[in-house]
């Protein structure tokens, strides 16, 4: 990396994004709601504060006192999830979005460096071969997560336009009704600006066919599945961050 564009990181600002909404934008009860704000949330605080990042903390809901009405996606949950694309527009260098049931480890590496959209692909399985179906794309067309989303400034305003405009007209993703659903159909049209991510910053291992790396800086403990495993590891008295540590053993 060059001396300017090292002074050029050093001088930028970045923004952490997270939502926590109401009774909380996951699956799951106060079982699986309770770590992610005890332990999940205050993890990734710990990491902006160590690399001295801005964070902020969506907990009301701009879609609810603008449009009132649950009728864009598919649940509460999803509208309440989609609150952070508001929020994309402003004046920092970087914007990063962080889903609420990712932990961040004490020694995750800094961000890399931020161009464009950046996302991790999601193992292979359902939602991606819905998203191939109907958009009649070949099967090595990746689908990706939007539950950690890195962006420079000029496309998070993009997206948070792009994002809007779509909830505006009520033009819903196809496949399934989902957030997620709609970042891929972004990305489908804007592939000029994308650029996938390595797995470290989005570490999915309890999604089928995912594929296990040693070193992840970001862990997912994604949808059903992943909420699933949180309750199991509290009815079994096992905690949480040793299972972590465990796993990154």
């Amino acid at each position: 990396m060059s001396f300017n564009i090292e002074l050029t990181l050093m001088n930028s600002k970045y923004l952490i994004i997270q939502v926590d909404i109401d009774k909380g934008t996951q699956w799951g009860n106060n079982n699986t709601i309770n770590p992610i704000r005890e332990m999940f949330i205050p993890s990734v605080k710990a990491y902006c504060k160590k690399f001295n990042y801005d964070y902020y903390l969506v907990e009301e809901s701009i879609y609810e006192k603008k449009y009132g009405t649950f009728d864009f996606l598919e649940t509460k949950n999803k509208h309440y999830s989609f609150d952070r694309y508001f929020h994309f527009n402003n004046n920092y260098d970087y914007i990063i979005y962080i889903d609420n049931d990712v932990y961040i480890y004490p020694d995750a590496e800094e961000l890399p460096l931020i161009k464009g959209l950046m996302n991790v692909r999601e193992p292979e399985g359902n939602s991606s071969k819905i998203f191939r179906t109907v958009n009649n794309l070949s099967d090595n067309i990746g689908y990706f997560n939007s539950g950690v989303t890195f962006c420079d400034n000029l496309t998070a305003k993009k997206i948070s336009k792009y994002m809007i405009e779509r909830l505006n007209k009520k033009l819903k993703p196809k496949g399934k009704n989902s957030d997620n659903m709609l970042l891929n159909e972004f990305i489908l049209d804007n592939t000029v600006i994308f650029n996938e991510l390595g797995a470290e910053w989005n570490y999915m291992p309890f999604l089928p066919n995912s594929v296990k790396i040693k070193k992840p800086n970001f862990f997912h403990f994604v949808g059903i599945h992943g909420k699933m495993i949180i309750n199991k590891l509290q009815d079994s008295n096992i905690e949480i961050t040793n299972f972590l540590k465990n796993i990154k053993k």
